[in-house]
């Protein structure tokens, strides 16, 4: 298992994830997110691993060298990218990222050739001949891989390198503010100091570079959702104001969605109604994206049928009242009764899948009181409904 330095990187996955994605495609290589044991917790969706390395992988010993090679990543200087040669004689790119308590993963790809220093076929043979897998299967799947200039793989070395170290500043961030909520300072300046330990310029300036990148390999979806992942992170790191406008927060989820899509394609439909007159209202910053994202995530990700999405508002009373609703796996009688019980806790649970919600209702009933937060129905293989509600703060214009 990880340590926890690793909770607030994987917490951010739903964010890395369809980036990484985009630059397996861009760079033509198969980047994987690998934790302290070796253990692969991401890989590309829309890219394979290649026919060569899932051979030798399917031998017990050949997996062990695998994972070895994997946990070997994790575990070198974290102040730059590396290039060095697997157990089967081909390159790993990877960037270690570490936490304060030392290597909690790396980003890597999967084992490539290079123009320059890339052995024989033959000596790869020799290095898993005690394998005893089919060589002429070997040698066929070695020569399908493609061959890569090293000024080119160099270069997406110094681009995770960028990406990775943004991420691991953001994921510490977030893991310090979830802190401040719980001891309620979120009403005062510690959470805005908090806010500004990230240098916006150098992550938007990465992104940037990403962006431009994209554009000269040609790949013509990576810049849109590159624009989505700025203003989403943009978001998040101007996240010490308490409040924001019903519109505002919108437009954070809107961008959200616009990230998911790629990984959803057409599987999920999505339906807004969010009424006209109460987009000037002001609610929590950040008090939407998180339970949109949870539904994506933990309730629709995994169901296998086509998934629906609802986001609705309404005004009942002098509240506003915000529905999440989809119809994916949904949870338990026991898991539910589990979620009731840490909405009532003092501290956020372990559980990165929960932290979410529950340090929405937490920051809710910390601005407005018991009255006001996050409410949860949910049936097993029938999907969840996540209600928001909070006080309406002036006159909602009415139709």
């Amino acid at each position: 298992m990880g340590s926890k330095d690793d909770i607030p990187f994987q917490q951010n996955l739903g964010i890395i994830q369809p980036l990484l994605e985009n630059l397996s495609i861009t760079y033509e290589s198969w980047i994987k997110y690998v934790n302290s044991s070796g253990a692969y917790i991401y890989t590309p969706i829309n890219k394979q691993q290649c026919n060569f390395c899932r051979l030798i992988r399917s031998h017990p010993v050949g997996y062990q060298r695998c994972r070895e090679t994997a946990q070997k990543c994790v575990y070198l200087n974290p102040k730059k990218h590396h290039l060095f040669s697997c157990h089967a004689g081909l390159y790993v790119l990877t960037v270690p990222l570490q936490g304060e308590q030392g290597g909690v993963g790396a980003l890597a790809t999967g084992e490539i050739r290079i123009d320059t220093g890339t052995q024989d076929a033959r000596q790869v043979l020799q290095k898993v001949a005690d394998l005893n897998l089919h060589d002429e299967r070997l040698l066929a799947y070695y020569e399908e891989i493609p061959v890569k200039k090293r000024e080119k793989v160099l270069l997406l070395g110094e681009t995770l390198y960028a990406v990775s170290n943004c991420f691991l500043r953001l994921g510490a961030t977030e893991a310090k503010i979830q802190q401040a909520e719980t001891e309620k300072a979120l009403l005062n300046s510690e959470l805005r100091a908090l806010s500004y330990q990230i240098n916006p310029h150098f992550l938007f300036n990465t992104l940037n570079t990403i962006q431009m990148l994209s554009v000269i390999e040609g790949a013509k979806k990576t810049p849109d959702i590159i624009n989505a992942l700025s203003s989403l992170l943009r978001a998040r790191l101007n996240d010490s104001d308490l409040l924001t406008s019903v519109k505002e927060e919108m437009d954070v989820v809107k961008n959200l969605l616009l990230i998911h899509k790629t990984r959803f394609e057409d599987r999920v439909q999505i339906v807004m109604d969010i009424p006209c007159g109460i987009l000037d209202a002001q609610i929590p910053t950040l008090s939407l994206q998180p339970l949109v994202e949870n539904a994506l995530t933990h309730g629709l990700e995994p169901y296998e049928g086509v998934g629906h999405l609802e986001l609705q508002a309404e005004v009942q009373g002098e509240d506003l009242i915000f529905h999440v609703r989809d119809n994916g796996v949904g949870m338990t009688p026991q898991e539910l009764k589990k979620i009731f019980e840490n909405l009532n806790r003092e501290e956020l649970p372990g559980e990165v899948s929960e932290i979410g919600i529950i340090n929405v209702h937490t920051r809710c009933r910390a601005l407005y009181g018991k009255d006001y937060g996050v409410s949860i129905k949910s049936e097993k293989n029938r999907g969840t409904e996540v209600t928001l509600r909070v006080p309406s703060l002036y006159e909602v214009v009415r139709k």
